[in-house]
């Protein structure tokens, strides 16, 4: 039928027809940061993706009708004052794996003081990405909303069974649905046992979010958590808080499991691969109130601004494509302040000051160049973390406010060390009130202010920092140094502990426990 068309209109009319055939195989063969990327703004979420414009609004609508409905799921605590999270979503897989140099993973969540990065694409068969995307999203919400640090598998397991959520056009929303082949096998060959998952505290596995069987195993636990009954009768999820809140207090998960669940992690997943065995498991059925259309503005982004905003994603893992792309857009504009700075945190020693230098020369008002400028002045005068004056041999001052690099002789150094504080503090303060940079910001004037013993300023700016991350191990770190110095020894007693019990790093672990240890006993 087609060839007859042609026939008959000509062979002039193959052109066009040739023309849009050679543009879908460019566009299929285009590098993912030549895709056609685009940004879609609203109040909840930034929403950055190559999907095609129906399908990313169809996906916001989907986020925009998850949230709402799965707040009324979550631990409950007061909502941090935090910015608004950018999704970045990726319609081709391959795209994500190049990006973030990964095969296994499909989405992973980065929290930061000022915004917090969500990514995810499809599974390997081109699936599941809205699935993908409630599980992240989940995880900034957890974030944004819990008072409690929870275990990395119930936090992973609760964003896997989230994930299935769904709201129809009446405002019912159903949660808990199965899929039982995946958490069957999980509970058969995954490798693991339910005791080495429950044992995990801060990571699972060398990639997060990868759809392994440990995966799986969290997914099934954290299921059955919410929906099961113990033997007595009673929901196991009524004792859910209960059990949280032991474990935010530093319990190990098995014994937590054991003294309020009265659970024997040892028995558990004989006791899931029966649970699982039925085909029909109930799930929460509950009506929500129907999300109002969600106002939004669309804009596609230039090459330029697309390079960038990929960049700025993939610096995290795959440091050689984020170099690269950083490098390209600096080509396209010299004076790109982002592009400047990035290459900044990513190369070491001269070049660094370099870019810093250069992004500062651009605007010297521009937030962020003063606080990566901040953060090369004081990175070196943290040696111990003693918070006194200490050696810098290669410090850079700020003077007539352009910064320069200096080696100052070693019976100097104690008083360079001094001015770049006092010259890193001018430059937070004037990035303090930029809405996008006060996080960090506030921790740089904390930090630095513990490093001139400026106690009840450095309490002042580690709380507002607290604010936004209260989740931060490391944050918690400092503003318990601050109470601590400010003479508040409970609350110090109570920061502290928060980073022994949830900060990944052995060392950091031992600093906090070594400043608990300095800290007389309560009488």
């Amino acid at each position: 039928m087609r060839r007859g068309l042609v026939t008959r209109v000509g062979r002039k009319s193959l052109l066009p027809a040739v023309v849009f055939a050679l543009s879908c195989v460019t566009d299929l063969q285009a590098g993912v940061e030549d895709r056609d990327w685009c940004l879609t703004s609203t109040s909840q979420f930034d929403l950055l993706s190559d999907l095609k414009s129906s399908d990313a609004l169809a996906l916001l609508g989907s986020l925009h009708r998850f949230r709402s409905a799965s707040l009324a799921l979550l631990p409950s605590g007061q909502s941090a004052p935090a910015l608004v999270p950018k999704l970045l979503v990726f319609e081709r897989r391959r795209d994500f794996a190049k990006t973030f140099k990964s095969t296994v993973m499909v989405g992973f969540t980065r929290s930061s003081l000022d915004q917090s990065l969500l990514a995810s694409g499809p599974d390997r068969e081109g699936r599941l990405l809205h699935r993908n995307a409630f599980h992240e999203y989940t995880h900034y919400l957890i974030r944004s909303h819990a008072e409690l640090n929870l275990p990395i598998w119930y936090e992973e397991g609760l964003a896997s069974y989230l994930s299935t959520l769904s709201v129809d056009s009446q405002g019912l929303a159903v949660v808990g649905r199965v899929p039982y082949e995946y958490l069957r096998g999980a509970l058969v060959s995954s490798g693991a046992s339910i005791t080495d998952v429950v044992g995990e505290r801060f990571r699972m596995g060398a990639d997060h979010h990868e759809m392994s069987g440990t995966y799986g195993l969290a997914w099934a636990l954290v299921r059955f958590l919410h929906h099961a009954k113990a033997p007595d009768g009673t929901r196991y999820a009524s004792k859910l808080g209960e059990m949280l809140a032991a474990i935010d207090n530093g319990a190990p998960s098995i014994d937590a499991l054991r003294s309020t669940l009265d659970m024997d992690p040892a028995g558990l997943g004989v006791r899931l691969k029966r649970y699982y065995e039925n085909d029909r498991l109930p799930v929460y059925r509950f009506q929500t109130a129907i999300a109002e259309k969600l106002p939004f503005r669309r804009e596609c982004l230039d090459p330029v601004a697309a390079r960038y905003e990929l960049a700025q994603a993939a610096a995290f893992r795959n440091r050689e494509f984020a170099i690269d792309l950083f490098a390209e857009v600096v080509e396209m504009d010299p004076n790109h302040i982002g592009a400047l700075i990035g290459l900044s945190r990513l190369d070491t020693g001269a070049r660094s000051v370099e870019f810093a230098k250069r992004a500062y020369g651009v605007d010297a008002d521009d937030p962020a160049a003063n606080i990566r400028l901040a953060e090369l002045l004081v990175a070196n005068c943290r040696q111990g973390e003693t918070f006194v004056d200490t050696v810098d041999p290669d410090s850079g001052t700020l003077s007539d406010d352009m910064p320069r690099v200096e080696r100052p002789p070693a019976a100097s150094r104690s008083d360079s060390c001094r001015r770049n504080v006092e010259d890193a503090t001018a430059l937070y303060r004037r990035a303090i009130d930029s809405p996008q940079h006060a996080g960090t910001a506030a921790y740089g004037l904390g930090i630095a202010s513990l490093l001139t013993r400026q106690w009840s300023d450095a309490l002042t700016f580690l709380h507002a920092a607290y604010l936004r991350a209260p989740w931060s191990p490391q944050v918690n770190f400092y503003l318990g140094e601050a109470y601590r110095r400010t003479g508040d020894l409970g609350r110090a007693r109570r920061h502290f502990r928060k980073t022994v019990n949830w900060h990944p790093e052995r060392s950091w672990r031992d600093r906090a426990e070594h400043a608990l240890a300095s800290i007389s006993p309560v009488k």
